[in-house]
């Protein structure tokens, strides 16, 4: 009766741990202003435009020492407040994950810079990541990055870069989930029967 039951935990353990693993794979990672990255030159606005972020993607703001990242409440947003913000960075590469839905407010901490278009607002969809429409601009196949810049407009069907940098893909994520299956549960069940 025990061993039945450690075998079912362990079952159900090796389908959570894939089901995971599989969700993680789909996450976005987006590069903030594409090729232009976190800039004064970039498009900030335009940007966003067809693009869905999920629970679980990714942002990664690219800049030049003149620059920084401040994530700030809403109120401060428009105004380009820096003076309360609830993050700051100033390494040049910054990843920001999104966890939670609802709306994410980003602004140079450079007021100047905020006002003369330097700020991002993305909302969060849902509990995870989840592929653009068909036929929408957003999210390039697997391991493609493709270049935009302010002269693209997304109603003319030209799309913006935001690769899967970094997932596992939908193939690779099967094969991940058929691996703990086949292998990995069959160890652990071996290691506790010898063990016993």
């Amino acid at each position: 009766m025990e061993k039945t039951s450690t075998m079912l935990f362990l079952f159900y353990l090796c389908i959570i741990f894939g089901i995971s693993v599989i969700r993680r794979c789909n996450a976005t990672t987006y590069f903030v202003g594409d090729t232009s990255g976190w800039d004064i030159s970039s498009d900030l606005e335009s940007w966003t435009l067809g693009k869905r972020f999920s629970v679980g993607d990714i942002l990664m703001f690219q800049y030049s020492s003149t620059h920084s990242v401040y994530e700030v409440a809403k109120d401060n947003f428009q105004s380009c407040n820096t003076t309360e913000p609830i993050r700051t960075f100033t390494n040049g590469n910054t990843t920001v994950a999104l966890s939670k839905p609802g709306d994410r407010f980003f602004v140079c901490g450079n007021r100047l810079h905020c006002f003369a278009g330097m700020r991002l607002q993305v909302n969060v969809e849902g509990n995870g990541p989840s592929p653009a429409p068909v036929g929408a601009p957003g999210a390039a196949p697997s391991g493609i990055l493709q270049p935009s810049s302010k002269k693209n407009n997304p109603a003319t069907g030209v799309a913006s870069s935001a690769a899967r940098f970094g997932g596992c893909g939908q193939m690779i994520s099967i094969w991940v989930f058929v691996y703990l299956m086949v292998f990995t549960f069959p160890l652990i069940w071996t290691y506790i029967l010898s063990n016993n």
